[in-house]
This record gives structure tokens, sequence and C-alpha cells, in this order.
């Protein structure tokens, strides 16, 4: 089989925008051309042309690769409707930023060149193409275009063939299976949408009419917002954040009496809500289907991620805001419904599992409530009668959950303090039992510092291997030497940036549950797929599938099925899901 890379260039601008309109919205807009694609072959093959000009044959059972298959691959298929080039049958398309990413660099082309080749490459070419057309460019601007286009081309099989070799089979197919996903497209209850809009509009002008300032400086001018405090005799916080203590008790304290200050620590956030609103509507098209992305390998745990802008379907609010509710604007079609289905406390079990805690995973195994086989290990409870969901009308289950959820990775008692509102003496007592009788998942803690500390001393690289026979690779660690403690730091790319991270137990106790977790859930994504089940999209453990109603029930039962069957290579991990037909996507 012969390898060919692909990349198109085509026109944009700031209306005409992927960023903006999402990949479909921005094909389909009326201003779109995809006026150059480059090709390069490992057999030979170095064209680059419009793509009318291409002989698409030569990919006739081929591998195919782009640098971001997401975008020129979903463009290649969309062309294949319009009719702007043949429909070939390539044998697969692979995207070399998700290898990138999967070899731990960075996701953009010039990032992973970069380390991985030592070169420099420039996207300046790229940045001066905004707003020019292939006609209205210079000869000297269209060669260096078609010069830069071919470049990007031969950079992206380079990079196959020098990392291909350490991306494993499931993955490129877990890679594929992402993107097939978010090429389905998710329905959009468009009336909704219009009536979300007109909600939201309504809140920003009455938080608008409730500002002082609003015809004299910006609405979230500090300044104007200072003045405004002391003009009537109090003393602003020096923040406005919603995580600020300090902020809260001013809002508490004021917000009746002074409706400006109510008005601007929401007019932020119904202005987020506004602009997620607008990237719904700019990613939908006429067939009711949003059109947006998720990254495969978004973190260095492997965990997906939104793809950027102002719409991340990884983080939609779970409840309605300001009259607003995204979620329900997520609605099946006449004739159809949607699967909701997520993995029970995986983390809380893949922790269990790193940490050999064997005796738990057998008593969560044959128990009908995980948390009262925690109630039980922690000595918060002893078999009173009635059922422990009940006890104390719920009361206590709440607070085992939060203890394990908690305190799973190592949070102090001040930590825990704060995040669960006890006391700090009760927060104290949690962690203490929680420490005591988790012993093996203390000891996995002080073994992952032990071996930091050794890949320090050594000054080799530190990693955990995962039962998925994936390896989380840290590189080298640092050691810091402070007045009062001693800390060990690794560096992990965001963007196309080394950025430091404090390696201790706790925190790599928690991206090796998260990366395990995603493993187990990505291999699920596999299966289903394989049973013809499609998914519209997922969320960290959830899955959201669109089924055809006479079929909602059993498709469900598979699916369940399905979630509750560890994967091949952790045979002895209980694992348990629920699921729901709904009409509108709810947790």
């Amino acid at each position: 089989m012969n390898t060919f890379a692909l990349d198109y260039e085509t026109y944009y601008d700031k209306e005409c925008s992927i960023k903006t309109l999402g990949p479909l919205g921005y094909f389909s807009h009326p201003d779109f051309d995809a006026y150059r694609v480059s090709i390069w072959g490992d057999e030979g093959t170095s064209f680059v042309g419009h793509p009318k000009d291409f002989e698409w044959s030569k990919l006739e059972g081929q591998r195919v690769l782009s640098h971001n298959a997401s975008f020129d691959e979903t463009l290649y298929l969309y062309g294949i409707k319009q009719g702007w080039w043949p429909d070939v049958k390539y044998a697969e398309w692979h995207c070399t930023a998700d290898l990138s990413v999967y070899c731990g660099l960075p996701r953009s082309l010039k990032g992973s060149t970069t380390v991985a080749f030592n070169l420099e490459i420039s996207k300046s070419t790229r940045d001066n193409m905004s707003g020019k057309r292939w006609e209205d460019m210079t000869k000297e601007f269209q060669q260096e275009v078609d010069d830069y286009a071919l470049k990007d081309s031969e950079l992206c099989i380079k990079l196959w063939e020098e990392l291909s070799p350490k991306w494993p089979q499931h993955e490129r197919e877990i890679s594929t299976a992402n993107r097939r996903i978010v090429q389905r497209g998710i329905p959009i209850d468009y009336d909704l949408l219009v009536k979300n809009k007109d909600v939201i509009a309504h809140k920003l002008f009455e938080a608008e009419n409730n500002i002082p300032w609003v015809k004299e400086a910006p609405i979230l001018s500090r300044n104007a917002f200072n003045a405004e405090c002391r003009k009537v005799g109090i003393e602003p916080p020096a923040s406005m954040a919603l995580t600020s203590e300090a902020a809260n008790e001013f809002v508490a304290k004021y917000g009746e009496k002074y409706p400006f200050i109510l008005a601007v620590r929401d007019y932020r956030r119904i202005n987020a809500l506004k602009k997620k609103l607008q990237s719904f509507e700019y990613a939908t098209l006429d067939d009711l289907r949003y059109y947006g992305g998720c990254f495969y390998f978004g973190a260095h745990t492997g965990r997906y991620s939104g793809s950027g802008g102002n719409l991340n379907m990884q983080n939609l609010p779970r409840a309605e805001h300001f009259g607003v509710n995204l979620r329900h604007m997520i609605r099946a079609p006449k004739g159809k419904k949607l699967i909701v289905a997520d993995l029970s406390q995986i983390e809380v079990r893949t922790l269990s599992y790193l940490a050999k805690d064997f005796d738990t995973l057998n008593e969560i195994k044959d128990a009908d409530d995980i948390y009262e086989v925690f109630a039980k290990r922690l000595n918060f409870w002893r078999n009173q009668k009635g059922s422990f969901k009940e006890y104390d009308s719920g009361k206590l289950r709440h607070k085992v959950k939060q203890v394990v959820l908690g305190c799973g990775y190592g949070v102090s008692y001040k930590k825990f303090a704060a995040i669960s509102g006890y006391s700090e003496e009760e927060a104290s007592q949690c962690v203490a039992k929680y420490r005591t009788n988790m012993w093996r998942v203390v000891k996995l803690w002080n073994d992952y510092q032990r071996k930091v500390v050794v890949a320090n001393y050594l000054q080799k690289d530190f990693s955990i291997e995962l039962p998925s026979s994936r390896v989380l690779n840290y590189g080298k660690v640092k050691k810091n030497v402070g007045d009062k403690r001693t800390n060990y730091v690794v560096q992990q790319y965001k963007g196309n940036k080394l950025v430091p991270m404090r390696a201790w137990g706790g925190l790599l106790a928690e991206n090796a549950s998260q990366a395990l977790s995603r493993d187990i859930f990505s291999d699920m994504m596999l299966r289903l797929e394989a049973k013809g089940i499609k998914i519209i999209f997922h969320v960290h453990d959830e899955f959201v599938i669109e089924v055809d109603e006479e079929k909602a029930d059993d498709i469900l039962k598979d699916v369940i099925e399905v979630m509750s069957t560890p994967p091949t290579w952790i045979p002895n991990l209980p694992l348990e899901a629920e699921g729901k037909i709904v009409n509108k996507y709810q947790k």
C-alpha cells in the first residue's frame, strides 16, 4: 500500500472561517473556495494545483494522511457530494496531528516538526492568505502558496514515517472513530435555539440598563465599576471573579441594594452564553445538525477535549442558566430517540485497580451500591437497619461519595474542607479515615513519588505503564529545592509550549486513573461502532447515541451490555453502566 499526504488550501477571512462556523458551516459558506491541494506520495508523487487537475484515482485503495484530517478528510467527503472531485475509495485516512499528540508532541504541524526534526517552519504564508482569492494573488505569492502547501504535505508524510511505528493500530482506529462521530453531526432544536437567543438578548438588555456608565465606558470597565462603588460609599473587592471568596461576600452584602453590582457579575456570564448560542447557530446547517469538533488526545492523559472556540461540547453546563438550558437544544428529530449512557464511578474503580486493591473491587462487584462498600470500609456505616441510600435522608451516602471522590488523589484536609463545605476539623477526620482504610491507594501515591525521585536521581525519563500497555511518559524530572520543601517538576506540552507540572504522588495517581478510564471508554467506543451503533458525541465517560425510535429499547440493552463488559486486557475490572432513552439531551 502506498501512502499519500494531502493538504487543502482554502479561502478564509473573518466571516468565512472554520473557527467561527465549524467545518461544514465553513465549507458551505458562499465565499468558501478550495483553490489548491497538495499531494506528496511515498512512491514519488509531488503535486500541487487546483483539485480538479489532480489524478484522484491514484488514491484508490491507498493510505491517505493529513495533518488535520478532521478538516481535510471532512472537506474531501463534503466535496464529493458537491461534485467538486470524484469519489475515490481510499483504504484508510489518518491524522498526523493525532499521531503527534499521541507521541507527546505538539498538535500543530509547526510545533510537532520543530520537536521531531528540529525544523523551524514559518506559517506567515498561511497568515498572509487571509482574505485573498487565488485569482487576486500575484504570481509571486501564488508560487509561495504552492511551495508552502507542498512542503506541508512533505512534512506530514515525514512525521508518519518517523512516528507511526509508535502508534498502535487500535489507537489509529480510535482516532478515526472519533472523527466519524464528529462528521455525523448533532440534531438541534432550532426553534428552541432561536427562542434562547431572544431570552439572552433580553437578559443582556436588562443587565445593561442597570449599569450607570454604559454610555461612557466599556460595560466591564474595572475603573468605571470601582468609581461607581466609591460613589455610593463602598470599597470594591480586588476581583469580581466567581471563584473569589471576597467577591462573593461583597455581592451577597451589596448586590440587592446596588443592582449594578449583580449586573456586572452577570453580564460576562450572559455574554458567554450568547457566544455559545451563536456557535451553535453558525455551525448548524440546513439539515438542522450541529457540526463541531472533538480533539482526540486533547490532554496528556489521552482524554478527549473540545476543539477550541466558544462552544466546548465536553463542558456544556448541566443546569439552566439565565433561562437557557444548552443541553435541551440537542433534540432527537421525528422518528428518532437519543440514548444517553455513562459509566458508573469509573475513576473510583480504575484507581482501586491501579492500587491493586482487589478486595475492594470484589466487594464492589457483589454490591448494589458502590458507596455502601466504601461506607463500610471507611467505618461510616455498620449495617444499620434500613436502606443505606435512604439512611439519614441520603445525607450519609452523599458524605461518603464526597470523601471517596475528593480524597482519592492526596488532597489535604484544608483543600477538602474548601471543596466539601465541611469544617476543617471534620474534613481532617474524613481525610484520615480515607488514608487509614484505603492504604493501598496511599501506597500507590507513595510508589509513584518514589519512582519520580529515582528517575531524577538516575536522570532517566519518568513514565507510568497502564494495564492497556499504553505508557504515560513525563520525560526528565527536575528537582527544585525550596526553603520549606523539595518539588519534582516535569514538563508537558500545552499547545506548542512546554509548561511545568509538579510531579507528586496524588496527581500522578489521578493522571493514571483518568488515562486508564479513557482507554477503557475508547475500547467501548470501538466495540459500539463495530456493532453498528452510531455515536453522535461523547463526553468523558458518557455516550450520546441517535437511534430509530422503534429500536431504542433493544439498542439501549446492547449499549449497557458493551459498557458493562471490560476490555479483554483488563477482564477482572467490575464495571457498571446506566442509560436512558430521551427526546432531548440531559444528564
